[in-house]
């Protein structure tokens, strides 16, 4: 299962290398809007809806999003005849935007310390308890596989359009961010309360269930007829 899983980690670092406008894009901008907010930013723990921001994206676009990009292209009908494992497809996956997010972590941090005097090592430990405390996000991603008929391309534009206004609404403090999923994970990441991690505990559980069952009942075969 291992050689399996690492194969897939293999095969997904490989089209990210080829395609670098997605590594390039999540950390422009959380680059441009840290130049623009620069004054405001005083603490460590300032720079975690920047780190959110770029983690969400990887496991939402690189998990479910690509799952149902790679499912419409009939790409997944020759991998899975090779190794038809549902699971080791989306460890696989889920395993390739860890690394992912923490080299776009690791990149955005080194170019913060070139303007803010924080210490890097601090930087880095906010940053990898960002990536483990998002991946129920990894596992409600996939659960966009079980819908049958929806394009890849449209859940893109609808998730490119709702963490682009989450990620504006984060930093305000306008009363929408109750309803902001970002808004929260940040506040349980720098914050806890009893109130905080009983939601988080609650949405944990639910993504989970949900992951799985997409997961499991993940079908490899296009729905596009051809």
């Amino acid at each position: 299962m291992y050689n399996r899983i690492l194969a897939y980690v293999i095969l997904n670092t490989k089209s990210l290398l080829k395609d670098k406008i997605p590594f390039i894009w999540s950390i422009m901008l959380p680059l441009i809007m840290f130049i623009f907010n620069i004054n405001e930013i005083v603490y460590t723990e300032d720079l975690v809806f920047w780190w959110v921001y770029m983690v969400l994206c990887s496991y939402i676009y690189g998990v479910g999003v690509y799952a149902l990009e790679l499912k419409e292209e009939g790409c997944l009908r020759t991998i899975f005849s090779i190794n038809n494992s549902s699971v080791d497809f989306f460890i696989g996956n889920v395993f390739t935007q860890i690394i992912f997010s923490f080299l776009s972590i690791l990149l955005f941090n080194l170019l913060v310390i070139c303007f803010k005097d924080f210490s890097f090592l601090r930087l880095m430990l906010y940053g990898s308890k960002t990536i483990i405390l998002c991946l129920p996000f990894a596992f409600l991603s996939y659960c966009l596989t079980l819908f049958k008929k929806i394009h890849a391309n449209t859940i893109r534009t609808i998730f490119t359009i709702l963490i682009f206004a989450m990620f504006m609404l984060i930093s305000t403090e306008t009363p929408l961010n109750q309803y902001n999923p970002m808004y929260y994970v940040s506040l349980f990441i720098i914050n806890k309360n009893e109130k905080i991690i009983i939601a988080y505990t609650l949405f944990t559980i639910l993504s989970i269930l949900l992951g799985l069952c997409g997961v499991v009942f993940f079908n490899p075969n296009s729905n596009e007829r051809r």
